[in-house]
């Protein structure tokens, strides 16, 4: 089966990344970001009683992030 995982930083996590991309980008350009947030995404094929243990033992830091499992029709 095929997934997707999105992450993005939890709640009252800075998001510095995010930060530094609203930045450049205000100051380059006539836009005014605010709010900018920046997250992961994962495409792959597992078996499908594996995955939640997958994103939380190796793709995703739980203290810092949370994340979405989707499963991606083929």
């Amino acid at each position: 089966m095929r997934f997707k995982v999105t992450t993005k930083l939890r709640k009252g996590i800075k998001d510095i990344q995010g930060d530094a991309i609203s930045l450049n980008v205000n100051a380059t350009t006539d836009w005014n970001i605010e709010n900018m947030q920046v997250g992961q995404v994962f495409y792959f094929d597992a078996p499908h009683h594996e995955i939640k243990k997958l994103c939380e033992d190796i793709l995703v830091n739980t203290l810092l992030y949370d994340y979405e499992i989707d499963y991606v029709s083929e």
